[in-house]
């Protein structure tokens, strides 16, 4: 997998577990740290398994 397409994958784990973590942290009784990192860590991995199923992407340019 390219550098931009893994890179890209990483910003959107974060913005996905941002999102899932919001509202949940920070606060009285709220979850301990190690819940952002858990779903995180799952986030990240679930879009890196569905990341194999993208088609490859070709060589910019003109093809011989």
């Amino acid at each position: 997998m390219g550098r931009e397409i893994d890179w890209a994958l990483f910003e959107k784990a974060v913005e996905l577990t941002a999102a899932s973590v919001r509202g949940g942290m920070g606060g009285e009784k709220s979850q301990p740290p190690k819940f952002a990192a858990d779903v995180f860590t799952e986030v990240w991995g679930a879009l890196k398994k569905a990341s194999e199923d993208l088609p490859q992407r070709g060589v910019p340019g003109f093809s011989a």
